[in-house]
């Protein structure tokens, strides 16, 4: 085998953009990985948009289009499947033949020393039992870890991420111990923080109450609190979104608008398998406890009032 393979398989997740397709895959080509996983979901029946447009993102994945020594398998579902469900079971299929796995949606775009950043930990946590998650996203810049080259925290962004099958194999579609997890106050104990356990409670409750279900990150999450999983971050972000829009039928990455990337280097500093929790804290509530300004408030309020008032009877 040609030694300038990248060995870790990825999997490729792709539905109705073309044009970020694209990007993704020129950075996956890039790298030249021996396996390369693609699923690609189906056009939701009757719209014939989505039709032209699953069918060009297909096109893109032809294997003309993958030029290197590459070993490819591919599921295109002949109905559409949904997120929810598409997703999770694309990483199980991928699993069914690999113990470790790079997943990257057609919108991440990744920083070439994603790659390197993904493979280093995989191959450094391997063994370790209790970290479950690696991100390629950081999302908060503004907090420098210049003394290492990565850091841990309790939540996994899935924003071009990395996994193994042994942390996979406890995924929780279903959340069946939520209730349990919730009179243990679990989530509590692990912030320490009423108010960010909140945040996931409600979160998650609404999940869990759905029929259907919209979501499989959330079950993600949940299974990483279950097991007091963690998740490595980069000390630089390594990801960006690149296909936010209002209509997005998939995952929402909406709090990780467009982010920079900076090339990662392996520091080889010693890092403590231990959570900063005043960084955890400051990151959750820059991030997921955002609050509306007064003057925002101010506005909506207003914008309330001027259609009350002008309302057609």
């Amino acid at each position: 085998m040609d030694t300038k393979l990248f060995d870790v398989p990825i999997l490729l997740v792709t539905f109705k953009k073309p044009e970020t397709t694209c990007h993704v895959l020129e950075q996956i080509r890039k790298i030249k990985p021996a396996k390369l996983y693609i699923f690609s979901d189906a056009p939701a029946s009757g719209n014939e948009e989505e039709v032209d447009l699953v069918e060009t993102c297909r096109h893109l994945l032809h294997d003309s289009q993958i030029n290197w020594n590459c070993k490819v398998e591919r599921w295109f579902p002949e109905s559409n499947v949904g997120s929810a469900i598409g997703i999770p079971s694309a990483i199980s299929w991928a699993f069914e033949t690999c113990d470790k796995l790079i997943i990257l949606e057609d919108d991440c775009l990744p920083h070439p020393t994603f790659f390197s950043f993904c493979k280093f930990m995989l191959d450094k946590y391997q063994s370790n039992e209790r970290v479950m998650h690696i991100s390629g996203t950081q999302s908060n810049p503004e907090i420098r870890v210049d003394h290492a080259d990565h850091f841990f925290t309790r939540v996994g962004n899935t924003c071009g991420w990395a996994t193994w099958k042994r942390a996979w194999n406890k995924y929780d579609f279903w959340m069946e111990q939520l209730p349990e997890m919730k009179s243990q106050r679990k989530i509590q104990k692990i912030f320490g923080d009423a108010e960010i356990a909140k945040y996931w409670h409600d979160r998650l409750d609404k999940v869990y109450e759905e029929t259907k279900k919209n979501s499989w990150e959330h079950q993600w999450q949940y299974t990483l609190f279950q097991n007091y999983g963690l998740a490595t971050v980069p000390n630089v972000n390594l990801v960006s979104n690149i296909g936010i829009s209002d209509t997005d039928s998939y995952n929402d990455h909406s709090n990780a608008h467009f982010h920079e990337t900076k090339p990662w280097k392996n520091l080889q500093t010693a890092v403590n398998l231990s959570i900063d929790n005043a960084y955890e804290i400051q990151h959750a509530r820059r991030t997921f406890l955002k609050r509306e300004t007064v003057g925002t408030r101010l506005l909506k309020k207003v914008k309330s009032l001027l259609t009350t008032t002008f309302a057609v009877p």
